[in-house]
């Protein structure tokens, strides 16, 4: 599984606590809970927040781009109880992502879990795997398609392996899929999702930050067209295909 901080303005701060003594309750929970959800990712930072229009400005570390994100745009559970097992407090401080790029073709075949590994050495490389040291290393390849890893991180394992560690959520069952278009961030935190069909689309330029979760599908776990995709201590399962990238997209695992 998968899956770097400036100060927000002085005037934005002022302007997010006078919205924040106009706030109802009800409100204040709802963006407490997103901002909660927003600072366990630590690829993105919050840099401002305005409880008034229910936004939030984040800040994505690794390029320093500056989006807007709006609290209801958010999926996300309450954070772990105190009394929660270690080994899910355990998880808080993940290593770090291993980009993957994929042209043509699908990450992970039918039944294969996208989860993070062990550093742990492989007994075997599996066959059509071979090492390029000048690029980093070919997950996968086939017609019209090659998929590299650009850093040297131990490939997804196969098989549908559970792993209760990942979120103490309840299980949510959803008959549509969540579908991210354009230009847009989403945050998936802290959710125990089963989908009939496909569960979670990424489109044309969409970026998708899961964390924390567990996704299962009769279909394909997690689509990637053109998009970007975070994988940070999260299960994603599908009986299709774990996660299916084409046309440039980018899943980091």
């Amino acid at each position: 599984m998968a899956i770097v901080r400036y100060r927000a303005l002085p005037i934005t701060a002022c302007l997010a606590l006078v919205a924040l003594a106009a706030c109802a309750p009800e409100g204040q929970d709802e963006m407490s809970w997103a901002r909660a959800a927003l600072a366990r990712n630590d690829r993105i930072e919050v840099v401002a927040a305005d409880r008034q229009s229910g936004t939030f400005t984040v800040r994505v570390k690794d390029t320093g781009e500056l989006r807007m994100v709006r609290a209801d745009q958010l999926i996300a559970g309450p954070a772990l109880p105190a009394n929660a097992p270690a080994a899910a407090a355990g998880t808080a401080a993940p290593p770090a992502a291993t980009p993957v790029t994929a042209e043509d073709g699908p990450l992970a075949s039918a039944g294969e879990a996208a989860v993070r590994q062990d550093a742990k050495p492989q007994a075997a490389a599996p066959a059509g795997t071979r090492a390029d040291t000048a690029g980093g290393r070919v997950l996968k390849e086939g017609p019209g398609y090659t998929i590299k890893a650009a850093s040297t991180a131990a490939p997804a394992a196969g098989g549908r392996v559970r792993d209760s560690t990942v979120t103490s959520a309840a299980v949510e069952r959803r008959h549509e899929p969540i579908v991210c278009q354009g230009s847009r961030l989403l945050h998936i935190d802290n959710r125990n999702l089963e989908f009939d069909g496909d569960a979670v689309s990424a489109q044309d330029g969409c970026e998708i930050h899961i964390t924390n979760s567990h996704i299962s599908a009769t279909g394909v776990g997690v689509t990637a067209r053109a998009a970007n995709v975070h994988i940070d201590n999260s299960l994603i399962e599908g009986d299709t295909a774990s996660i299916d990238a084409s046309d440039g997209a980018q899943v980091y695992a």
